[in-house]
């Protein structure tokens, strides 16, 4: 879990966000289906090898989750957020099943190996 981060200018709009991250996609849609986060937010994203000098360094795997709006809810613990809410800026929508998803909420979430993830 990353820290929670004020963004001004965010896909999502302006608000709090957060992200987890695991080179383990099985792993993390795991843990996104034990906090109702829908197998889509999973995101590819490469990760540099830091094993490796920086100049040639290769690029391994990663996956991603954004946790923004009701998602920050179902990650992150009550005293997280309540931190977060003290730091200047009013966190807006952080209620389970408040509908962060494009296609809304309330969506059943699929077992890691069912289907597949296009785009």
């Amino acid at each position: 879990m990353a820290p929670l981060v004020y963004l001004e200018h965010a896909r999502f709009g302006p608000g709090w966000y957060g992200k987890v991250v695991s080179s383990d996609p099985e792993r993390l849609l795991a843990w996104a289906m034990s906090k109702a986060i829908p197998r889509r937010a999973l995101e590819v994203k490469s990760l540099p090898d830091l094993d490796m000098p920086r100049k040639g360094r290769r690029r391994l795997p990663g996956y991603h989750i954004d946790l923004w709006g009701a998602r920050l809810a179902l990650a992150y613990d009550p005293q997280t957020l309540a931190a977060a809410r003290r730091r200047s800026v009013t966190v807006d929508g952080l209620e389970a099943g408040a509908g962060d998803d494009q296609d809304g909420s309330g969506g059943q979430m699929q077992h890691p190996g069912a289907g597949d993830r296009s785009g």
